[in-house]
């Protein structure tokens, strides 16, 4: 992505946004509002208020020792894996996700 020919995505500036604009009180804000603007959608509406949540997790085996790998023989076998955590509210849209070593209940 980097590409010091264009001003926008040189590594210094990519660094600079990086630094000061992808914080946690950012993202925070900009998720609000996407999901703000799409309560505004008429069919979401019909899906629900935006009150509800689910959460899933998918598992992965995965091929590198990683800090986020753990070990769960039920899913994995004698390998390591992740779940990857996923929550969406009732007007689907996206609101969370995250990497927990081997199970959730392991993980606890």
């Amino acid at each position: 992505m980097i590409d010091a020919d264009e001003e926008a995505l040189t590594r210094a500036r990519l660094v600079h946004v990086d630094q000061y604009y992808l914080r946690a009180d950012t993202l925070a804000a900009a998720n609000a509002e996407l999901i703000r603007a799409q309560g505004r959608v008429p069919i979401v509406a019909h899906w629900g208020e935006g009150l509800l949540a689910s959460v899933d997790g998918l598992r992965f085996v995965v091929p590198k020792r990683t800090i986020s790998a753990g070990a769960s023989p039920k899913y994995y076998h004698s390998k390591r894996g992740i779940t990857w955590l996923n929550a969406v509210n009732d007007q689907v849209a996206g609101i969370g996700q995250m990497v927990v070593p081997g199970t959730p209940r392991d993980s606890l």
